[in-house]
This record gives structure tokens, C-alpha cells and sequence, in this order.
């Protein structure tokens, strides 16, 4: 694990604190699960990158000379 460090309001804290305190866990317990799903929540909204699309393409072949004439193929 790392540790790190932030700033919140103290009213998120003390709400935070009152809520762990309700749900019988520590501080530091809740405030990992709720970072673990709002990122998995976040990840969701992420739109795939352009090259992965490129990617699932799957091609297995292509010219032998690519890399020595990638002006060529680049820019007929």
C-alpha cells in the first residue's frame, strides 16, 4: 500500500467520520472502499482510446518493407 496525503472540507470529514462510525468501520477503511468505487464508477464514463479500436483489428500481415519505405506507404 502507499499513503498519500489530501485536503476535504471539514464537513466532508466529519460527515465521512460519522458514517464510518455508523457502518462500524474505521475512517480509513471507508474511505478506501468509496475511492475503489468511484473509480470504478469513473472508469465507466472513460471512452476506449482510438488505438484500441486499432488494435482489435487483429492484423497479422502487411508489407515486408514497411519500415524502410514508411514515407511511401505513409504518404501516396
Amino acid at each position: 500500500m502507499f499513503r498519500t496525503q489530501i485536503y476535504i472540507p471539514e464537513t466532508t470529514h466529519q460527515q465521512a467520520k460519522r458514517l464510518a462510525g455508523q457502518l462500524n468501520q474505521t475512517l480509513t477503511e471507508l474511505l478506501r472502499r468509496l475511492i475503489i468505487t468511484g473509480l470504478e464508477e469513473e472508469k465507466k464514463k472513460v471512452k476506449p482510446k482510438k488505438l484500441s479500436s486499432l488494435a482489435k483489428l487483429n492484423i497479422k500481415s502487411g508489407p515486408k518493407d514497411l519500415s524502410s519505405k514508411l514515407d511511401f506507404y505513409l504518404y501516396r
